[in-house]
This record gives C-alpha cells, structure tokens and sequence, in this order.
C-alpha cells in the first residue's frame, strides 16, 4: 500500500483526507505541524508521496507555507514526489522541483474528482519508484561488466554517472554516502572528458 503523507494546519480538513483515502493508502497525517519547519521532514520521512495545503500559514499556527515545506522535504530527497493543493498554482510552484499544483481542496470531498486525485497520486508514485528501480538495474549492469574486466563506454559511464547520482539524492542525509559517490564519479567524468577532448583533438587534426 502506498505511503502517502498530507499536511494540513486544519483537523477538519485532516479528519475529512482521513475518511476519504484511508482505505486507498496508508496515510500519515500528523495532527499538529511543528513550529520548525526544519522539523517537518521527521514526521513524514517514510512517505512515497506528500500532498500539502498551500496555505499552512492562513491561521497563523505556523510561519511557512505549502511550498516553503516542498523546498525543505527536497533538501532531504530531491525526488520525493510532491502535491501542493492550493487555489494559486503560480505561487505554489515557485522554484518547487518536481512539484505539482492542484487546484482545490474541493477535490478531497467531491466524489467525482476523489477518482482523478487518487490516479494523480498513483502515476507520481509509479514514476518514483520506477526511475529508482532503473537506477538501481542501471548500476548492477554496469558493475557486472567491471567485475568481469569489461571497460564501460563513455556513454555507459554517463549513464552510471547519472544512476549513482539519482540514488545519491534520494537521501541526501547521508552525507558520506553521497560524498563517497560523487568523489568516485567526478574522477570518472574528469577522465571522460579528458578522453572526449583528446578524441575531438585527433579528429580535428
């Protein structure tokens, strides 16, 4: 079941995602929102999915809004999916990467569009974990062909390159993890485009 987290400054509107989605997904939805928002990130760390009301600060209960919250969750997992629900999609989206406005939070209770909004989240979710189970086959093939002695193309080092790297900022937490990765693959894009400026002198001799 899909892990899907909504944060809302309302308990109405909380009680009302509960009762509508609770048998599509296993939800998390804390009841009071941390006044930090540097604290957000424990509370739905463990979500394929964060659906977030625009307007968090409409009450005065916190200080930030929906998409100060999407830059905050990005600096943990640059790819973790986001939906910002809100009436004022030009705002909600500001500098927000891989972030989706909905208009409404109509959608919630309206049977009609209860449809569309779960095949929103779906498709968000499948795209995740799909590009992640590619990075993953994408650097288990690679590291195949090195253990059997085989030297990768340019083309297959980019292709790894971008692997580890995706994988890398799924978890930006972990520090040494990307550290260690991306000092392994700037040597290896060093030496790929010391190869390309060597092969492009040759041929322009």
């Amino acid at each position: 079941m899909i892990k899907v987290a909504y944060l809302d400054e309302e308990q109405g509107w909380q009680s009302s995602f509960y009762a509508t989605f609770s048998k599509e997904y296993d939800l998390l939805i804390p009841e009071n929102l941390p006044k930090k928002i540097e604290d957000i990130w424990e509370f739905i760390r463990e979500a394929q999915i964060v659906l977030i009301d625009y307007r968090l600060n409409e009450d005065g209960i916190v200080s930030y809004t929906g998409d100060d919250v999407a830059k905050e969750i990005h600096k943990h997992n640059r790819h973790l999916p986001i939906l910002i629900i809100t009436s004022y999609e030009d705002n909600a989206i500001q500098e927000c990467i891989e972030t989706q406005a909905i208009r409404g939070k109509e959608m919630i209770n309206d049977p009609s569009s209860r449809e569309k909004l779960c095949h929103i989240i779906n498709s968000a979710v499948s795209n995740y974990e799909r590009k992640k189970a590619e990075s993953e086959k994408c650097i288990k093939v690679f590291q195949e062909k090195i253990k059997k002695g085989e030297n990768l193309s340019l083309q297959e080092e980019s292709e790894k390159y971008d692997a580890e790297l995706y994988l890398a900022e799924l978890d930006m937490d972990t520090i040494s993890r990307a550290n260690l990765i991306n000092s392994r693959t700037s040597e290896k894009l060093e030496e790929m485009i010391s190869l390309a400026r060597e092969i492009v002198n040759k041929h322009n001799k």
